[in-house]
């Protein structure tokens, strides 16, 4: 297990001279200080006063006199403590980040905005039931009424642009962003396309390795790894009463997220007619994403299954028309209007094809088009909050049938000793798939014959085995009745959770900590003992003697490691990866577009596998040389400078920390960070060698749960920041220097409410 007591006291001491620096802001008078969240809400809006009771980490626990008041008070408690946050979060997906963040955000808004995610938000309410329109309004309500009562959140004091009221489609916007991050293989049918001649680097990428891929449904044959997750990841698992120390199930979960101020979540408990539920909700959006009610628990974890294709289409001279099985189509043409803060207007020409919209053009008159999932209604707020209120096996199920995107591995477990899984997602059929590369877009050939049905999605109840894992490992093997391709883990987390899971006969909440926070990284090990076979600088070998396979922050073997890993791929195969996405779209600093900045990205988790698997071919003693002086270059000469802690850091991402009068305001100093692409503690960053070091993690553990559906109060948490948006709350960051130390806390419902959540009411 690793212990980070010395990264949480750190973390305490930096946060320190920020708070200060609030205070600065705050006696300037450029930031007002923040309020209090009143205990009980009274507006004609509520049927009756609602309560809220804050626990000392500022968790609020709303007890309402209805579902549908419980809905405004979870709006009005969004809205008020994560305005800015829920702005952004609906701009990204939607195309409308330059309106607030200004000219740098135009390439972002550039290829979002052709997705017309807006059209597609708004046209989900008409598909719910009546009580999920009036649940849903009810929240927006909420919102909007702590836009309209509360001081407008600080970062428009510098901004100096209105905060618009909220809408639904808002709120659904909300779901496009969080599906658009976690639906990524589109980048890998991209790239594969445009690589195909590159035989070498074709290999690197999609070639077969020298791994041993776990299913998550066992007993399913082999799953043969395609393209690897680059680094977005997640774990759970679930083992149950026999397994455990309680007599009942337990369940874990620790979604792996950009680490950003304040958190992607927000805790809560609410109750509130038949809705009694605490867990993780999405600023943005009603209802508890990952959670527990009275009488199930669910975590989750990304699939990323084949639900996108890219359809190449030859346009007629004109640009607009496009043949289709011989028969004449033309595209949808629409401006856009990209508005800019401090800047002028942008007009934008967007194209809609029958396969989905234009996301390029290519010189010679070819456009590719964009397939998804997502760009339907989508129900996924109704099956949220009929996930809140499900109540055994079959009632998960139904909620769980109108979660279409992104798909999602769901654990389960309830209160009567059950343990289940089910892989969650409206997944495409076709004739001829699985398609790796663009398909033409001139027939109809490649186009989807329909859905997988949901009866036919991979599932798990009671297995024999007593435990369910899930780590972005592919859901089923070959052999499965519906082998799922996708773009999966290569299993090096799955592997070490189940080794662990295995190595205690019951498990407690301290041995759930031990494997959240576990740093141990097989391929990394690996890796440094097949550089100990062979000729080393002394150093070198000294480092590597000593390492044990945990990546540990003070550790100086996996800084030479990934070092030497980098400088060890081929040159040809270097150079390929140097290349931009798209043409034409010059890298820049991560993130800064909604797709890869280089082929790098997509390398992601192969590393250290590939090299294994092509050790023979590997320039070893140039790689040796090279990566001794980057490290002099970049660290240091000497290994004492290699700590790992010191080029693999944390970095919280607030948009003005890019602003330097502002960044001590709203930021965090960086902190050192354990663990790897590798680790069940993961801690990925990016492996372009032209970026300079230190690298901040671009995705890590964003929350940590774990349940006890036998004793709800002792079910525990933690995420990576705060509460608060507002930098002058000390709920803003009050949770980092725990996170990093290795605390949880209880989440589930306190003593008042203890009673009431065991015993009723009854399932509705």
């Amino acid at each position: 297990m690793h212990r980070s007591d010395d990264n949480g006291r750190d973390a305490a001491v930096r946060l320190r001279g920020f708070r200060r620096t609030g205070q600065l802001f705050r006696l300037l008078g450029k930031i007002r200080p923040v309020s209090k969240l009143p205990q009980e809400i009274f507006t004609d809006q509520l049927e009756t006063a609602a309560d809220i009771v804050r626990d000392d980490v500022g968790v609020p626990h709303v007890q309402a006199g209805s579902m549908k008041d419980a809905m405004f008070v979870q709006g009005f408690i969004h809205g008020r403590e994560r305005a800015f946050q829920m702005d952004l979060s609906r701009r990204l997906p939607m195309g409308q980040l330059a309106e607030l963040l200004g000219a740098q955000a135009l390439s972002y808004d550039r290829f979002m905005r052709p997705l017309n995610v807006a059209y597609w938000a708004a046209q989900a309410p008409p598909t719910w039931s009546d009580n999920t329109r009036e649940y849903v309004a009810a929240y927006v309500d909420g919102v909007n009424y702590a836009f309209r009562t509360q001081p407008l959140p600080p970062e428009y004091r510098f901004l100096q642009v209105p905060l618009r009221p909220w809408t639904v489609g808002d709120t659904n916007a909300i779901i496009y962003q969080l599906a658009w991050t976690l639906n990524s293989i589109w980048n890998s049918k991209w790239v594969y396309d445009q690589i195909g001649a590159d035989g070498e680097l074709m290999e690197w990428l999609f070639g077969a390795l020298d791994v041993n891929t776990p299913t998550i449904v066992p007993g399913t044959g082999s799953y043969e790894a395609w393209s690897a997750a680059s680094g977005v990841g997640s774990n759970n698992w679930v083992v149950d009463g026999q397994h455990s120390g309680t007599g009942g199930p337990l369940l874990a979960n620790d979604p792996h997220l950009m680490p950003q101020l304040p958190s992607i979540w927000y805790e809560m408990f609410l109750e509130g007619g038949p809705l009694h539920v605490f867990g993780a909700s999405l600023p943005g959006a009603p209802g508890i994403i990952i959670g527990q009610n009275q009488h199930i628990a669910w975590g989750v974890t990304n699939v990323d299954p084949d639900v996108q294709d890219l359809y190449r289409i030859a346009l007629e001279p004109d640009g607009l028309h496009y043949a289709v099985d011989g028969e004449m189509q033309s595209l949808t043409e629409r401006a856009e209007t990209l508005h800019v803060r401090q800047g002028a207007d942008e007009t934008l020409m967007c194209y809609e094809s029958r396969w989905g919209p234009v996301i390029r053009k290519d010189p010679g008159g070819q456009a590719i088009a964009l397939a998804w999932t997502g760009f339907q209604p989508l129900p996924m707020v109704q099956a949220v909050l009929r996930l809140d209120r499900a109540h055994d096996w079959e009632t998960f199920n139904t909620a769980l049938a109108e979660w279409w995107v992104p798909a999602q591995n769901f654990v389960y477990a309830d209160h009567s000793g059950h343990i289940g899984y089910i892989a969650a997602g409206r997944i495409p059929t076709r004739n001829g798939g699985p398609w790796r590369g663009t398909v033409g877009g001139n027939d109809t050939r490649c186009q989807w014959t329909g859905w997988v049905e949901w009866t036919a999605m991979p599932r798990l109840f009671d297995p024999p085995e007593g435990y369910i894992v899930t780590a972005n490992n592919p859901v089923t093997g070959k052999d499965a009745d519906l082998p799922l391709f996708g773009r999966y883990s290569l299993g090096a987390r799955a592997q070490r959770i189940e080794e662990l899971i295995k190595r205690v006969p019951r498990h407690t909440a301290d041995s759930f900590k031990a494997i959240q926070q576990d740093i141990y990284s097989g391929p990394l090990f690996d890796l440094a003992q097949k550089l100990l076979q062979g000729d080393l600088p002394e150093s070198w070998r000294t480092v590597l003697e000593d390492f044990d396979g945990n990546v540990a922050a003070a550790s100086p073997a996996p800084t030479l490691l990934y070092f030497f890993a980098i400088f060890a791929v081929p040159p040809a195969v270097r150079r390929g990866l140097d290349q931009p996405f798209f043409a034409g779209a010059a890298p820049e600093a991560p993130g800064t577009h909604p797709f890869p900045e280089t082929l790098w990205e997509l390398l992601g988790e192969r590393l250290v596998s590939a090299l294994l698997t092509h050790w023979n071919q590997l320039d070893l003693a140039r790689a040796v040389t090279m990566a001794q002086e980057a490290l002099g270059q970049s660290v240091g000469a000497q290994p004492a400078a290699w700590a790992w802690g010191k080029v693999h850091q944390a970095q919280m991402y607030h948009p003005f920390t890019a602003v330097k009068m502002l960044a001590p305001l709203f930021g965090r100093q960086p902190l050192a960070m354990p663990g790897d692409l590798y680790t069940p503690l993961q801690a990925a960053f990016a492996l372009d060698p032209r970026l300079p070091w230190p690298r901040p993690v671009s995705f890590m553990p964003s929350y940590r749960e774990i349940m006890d559906v036998s004793s709800p109060m002792e079910s525990l948490a933690v995420h990576l920041t705060g509460q608060s948006g507002h930098p002058l709350s000390s709920h803003y960051d009050n949770l980092i220097g725990p996170y990093m130390s290795g605390a949880y806390y209880p989440l589930g419902p306190g003593m008042m409410t203890h009673l009431w959540f065991m015993m009723g009411p009854e399932p509705g």
